[in-house]
């Protein structure tokens, strides 16, 4: 099959590596399992603006970590816009996801799944929502909270247009007043990545290591993307890894700016659950076989199936964010210490995390996306490296001929080969 070097082979800067030369990748045998792992999911409580949170972690830790120069190599992921972090553990295709994959080659690998995404009622502490039917899904917070919500704390709407292309065709909102509209005014931008923050904390003191002791790397999966980027302000990686990553909010809007289109900022996504139903799963799939779409939709209802506070951030919806914060501070639950911090800082807090950190400076960026992604196409990849590259202390763009925006099989182990020789070719160093 030939040597790692002949056959995983990485395109020079912004070019794109040919089909053919991925389909070698793709069928190679490089980079085989070399140990088994164990997996883990612990919870995280905390607080913030006066409502309490639990943070989800899920570690792949494998028996015989893989180390470069001395040290583990630790992954730490951000799920995609309709998952809570076990859409890593498997594909559609009922096969291993990119966690396991990841760990059978000893990389200790991390889900952090964003507050409100894994359904803490459900059986086995599994965060399924197979048993909550599409339409009355909503954010469930708190690991404490002991039943769902009633159809009296939300209302349906049918969908208008929003910054997302993908066709969801349906949202909720809280009801004013609920337990639900409050939980969701305190699940802010900064209070995600707060999580996020904490979680990875957590992970890292379970492994007994200190952030110096590991190669971190940082990956979001599609919406998981911003709030990696909007981590490292607090805990820097060594490098984020890209694979279908979006990336910061104000990236994003400079990518619709370019094209002349201004209207991202004037969205009215605040407080907005975005149901992600068929036209959406149809959207990603067109090119799979309507009887194997059906298949994969069936295990796709497992996922959350919908955004809620993320697309504010993500999309700089620059107004539904001042309004966010308005509400947040006019509500009789915000904290004294935080109202005492002024109204300023707290928009600002909002707000931060759509814009590049500057401890970005210490951080390597390996960005790749498929020739063929429905939602973070090559112009957009462009636009968003003209907004964080000058941040950054190294920055690369690899395109991989004829793939698109997902997490199958012939993804996970083409993309996961070329992530293990950047990684032990130095990039990262």
């Amino acid at each position: 099959m030939g040597s790692r070097d002949e056959v995983v082979l990485l395109p020079d800067d912004g070019a794109v590596l040919p089909a053919d030369a991925v389909a070698a990748i793709t069928n190679s045998d490089a980079y085989p399992e070399t140990t088994g792992y164990s997996k883990r999911v612990d919870y995280v409580d905390f607080e913030i603006y006066g409502k309490p949170f639990t943070q989800v972690v899920m570690t792949l830790r494998p028996e015989t970590p893989r180390l470069h120069r001395g040290r583990r190599i630790v992954v730490a992921a951000g799920e995609g816009g309709s998952d809570n972090g076990n859409g890593f553990l498997a594909t559609y295709e009922g096969r291993e996801g990119i966690g396991p994959w990841l760990a059978r080659r000893g990389v200790t690998f991390v889900a952090v799944p964003r507050l409100g995404r894994w359904n803490f009622l459900a059986e086995a502490e599994s965060g399924s929502w197979l048993d909550i039917p599409l339409g009355e899904r909503m954010p469930v917070f708190d690991r404490h909270r002991t039943q769902y919500w009633s159809a009296d704390d939300y209302t349906s709407h049918a969908s208008q247009g929003q910054a997302s292309p993908t066709g969801s065709d349906t949202y909720r909102l809280p009801r004013e007043g609920s337990a639900l509209h409050d939980h969701m005014l305190a699940a802010t931008p900064d209070a995600l990545v707060e999580g996020y923050r904490r979680g990875v904390a957590f992970a890292l003191a379970a492994l007994g290591a200190t952030r110096d002791d590991v190669k971190l790397l940082y990956w979001g999966f599609s919406t998981g993307g911003p709030f990696l980027w909007a981590l490292a302000r607090s805990i820097a990686p060594d490098g984020m890894l890209g694979w279908g990553t979006s990336s910061t909010g104000i990236a994003y809007f400079h990518a619709r700016v370019r094209t002349g289109r201004f209207d991202w900022p004037y969205e009215n996504s605040v407080l907005r659950v975005r149901e992600r139903g068929r036209p959406d799963f149809r959207f990603y799939t067109e090119h799979v076989e309507e009887e194997a779409r059906e298949r994969w939709w069936r295990k796709a209802l497992a996922a959350p199936r919908f955004k809620s506070v993320e697309d504010t951030m993500m999309f700089y919806n620059a107004a539904a964010l001042a309004e966010h914060a308005g509400r947040l501070w006019n509500a009789d639950f915000l904290p004294r210490e935080v109202r005492g911090r002024g109204f300023a800082a707290l928009v600002r807090d909002i707000v931060e995390p759509c814009f590049p950190a500057p401890e970005l400076r210490s951080v390597a960026v390996w960005e790749m996306n498929g020739t063929l992604d429905q939602v973070i196409q090559p112009e957009k990849v462009d636009a968003a490296r003209a907004v964080m590259e000058p941040y950054c202390r190294r920055y690369r763009v690899a395109r991989l001929e004829g793939f698109r925006h997902d997490i199958l099989h012939d993804t996970i182990v083409t993309v996961g080969r070329i992530w293990l020789r950047v990684v032990e070719d130095g990039y990262f160093d």
